[in-house]
Order: structure tokens, then sequence, then C-alpha cells
């Protein structure tokens, strides 16, 4: 996961781009549609998926293990 330094602008940082998943949310919205929607801001699904583990520890969403959706705090 790249986060600011003076080396990394904050613009190319993961945690700024985490906000483009946030931006656009639906309600129940799966993993794959989420990937499809943002998949044009973030280099590979390494960074994606570190951009969805950082906002489920920070408790911004949550997975339904049953559906497989996602809900948004």
């Amino acid at each position: 996961m790249l986060v600011p330094s003076k080396f990394t602008r904050l613009e190319e940082s993961t945690l700024f781009r985490m906000k483009n998943i946030l931006s656009g949310a639906t309600e129940a919205e799966s993993v794959q549609d989420i990937y499809h929607r943002t998949r044009d801001v973030f280099r590979d699904a390494s960074e994606f998926l570190h951009a969805l583990d950082a906002l489920f520890v920070l408790g911004l969403l949550d997975i339904d293990v049953d559906s497989g959706s996602i809900r948004y705090a």
C-alpha cells in the first residue's frame, strides 16, 4: 500500500484513492462490482484490495459473508 511520503505524492497514494470506493457507493455492491467501477483508479488488484482492507479496518464498510455484498457505514 502506498502512503504519502517525501517521494510519493498524496494523489499517488492508496490512501487518497480509497475515496473513490466510497464516492460512488451504492447499497449492497459486490467486491467485483466495486473493482469494475474503480479499476481505472488503482494501479492493480492488489492496491485495490489494500484499499478495501483499510476501509474495513477503519469501520467504513462491512462485508456480508452470506451474500458476498459490501455495506457502507
